[in-house]
Order: structure tokens, then sequence, then C-alpha cells
């Protein structure tokens, strides 16, 4: 039966999980930046696929709601870090809303039901991109090119925020790669965590 609250187990399990994703979020981040097409309609959708492995591995092991508004937040505790403050108000509502998707009985081990709660956390993450631009677009501009983003990158972002068709592409490509994430998880954690008896 599952408890309500986490253990402190589980929130280490939780915090070593978090820390692989967003090490490797940091890594597709800085591996994409140069290519401005594929920065701005590829990186949370990658970051999606190749990070499920490691949200799947804490839904399993933990399977106790808050997990992804926890997952949320420490990701707009280092967007804050990084002096987007008038980001975390956004990452609050994607919070709250893609760990609404998880309401109900041991869903963290349901894979459809991780399906839509990761792959609304990863909508939140690409429309993400369009946030500073509505909100404070000259400010967000002179700030970007100043922490080293190129002119290019920052007029394709604008032109993608400023278009519902392109937006729209991008939603579909980050969902596509969610759903493809959490899939090829599944049957990375059947194959070996699960017959190993690492997970139940």
């Amino acid at each position: 039966m599952i408890k309500d609250k986490m253990t402190i187990k589980d929130i280490v399990t939780a915090a070593i999980m978090m820390a692989l994703f967003y090490g490797l979020s940091f890594v597709i981040g800085m591996s994409t930046v140069t290519f401005p097409i594929l920065y701005l309609y590829g990186t949370a959708g990658l970051e999606m696929f190749l990070g499920a492995i490691f949200y799947l591995v804490a839904a399993h092991r933990i399977n106790k709601h808050g997990l992804l508004f926890l997952w949320v937040m420490i990701y707009a505790g280092i967007t804050a870090a990084m002096g987007y403050a008038f980001m975390v108000p956004y990452f609050i509502a994607v919070a709250v809303i893609s760990e609404a998707t998880m309401i109900g009985k041991d869903t963290y081990r349901n894979p459809v039901r991780n399906i839509i709660g990761w792959s609304t956390y990863g909508i939140g993450m690409f429309l993400g991109i369009g946030v500073p631009c509505w909100i404070a677009w000259e400010s967000y501009k002179q700030q970007a090119l100043e922490s080293g983003f190129a002119d290019a990158t920052v007029k394709l972002q604008y032109d993608m925020v400023s278009s519902p068709f392109l937006i729209l592409i991008g939603t579909i490509i980050t969902v596509a790669l969610s759903v493809a994430g959490i899939l090829s998880a599944q049957r990375i954690l059947k194959k070996h965590f699960q017959k190993a008896g690492i997970l139940d």
C-alpha cells in the first residue's frame, strides 16, 4: 500500500535521478546550442527521450504523489539561479498541472499515466521557451545575448514563438519524443531492472 509522504530514502532516490537527468539536460543543451533549429525544436524532446529512464526509475521506486511536482520545481530553482527568476511562477504552474495528471492510485507505475505526465512536463518545458519572449522580449534578448546565445538563435526563437504553427510543430516533436522515451525506458526497466529485482 502506498504511503502518503516520501521517506528520506525516497528523497535520496529522487535527488539522484534528478541530478542525473539535469546533468544530461545540461549536456544536451550545450551540445545543441550551436545548432539553433535543433536547439529550439529538439532540445526539450531529446531531454524527455533520453532522460525518461531516470524519471521512470524514480517513479517505480517511489510511487508516491508529488514526484513530478518536485521534479519540475527543482528545474524552477535552477532557472532562478541562472537569472531567470521571473520564470518561477510559470514553472510552478507546469509543476501543478503535471502532478495533476498523476492523480489516482499507483499512477507512477502505470505506463499510460507516466506517458501523460511526462509528456505534459515536456510540453511545459518546450513552451517555456516562449515565456520570456512574450513577457519581456527586449530585456530577455539582451540577457540572452550577454550570456552567450547567438543572435541567429535568439531571432529564430522569436520567430518560433510568434507563430502558432511553429509552436504546434515544436509541441508535436516534444510529445512524440516524450512518448518514445517512456516506452523505451519501460522496456529497459522490464528487461534489466525488474528481472534483476531492483524494481517491483
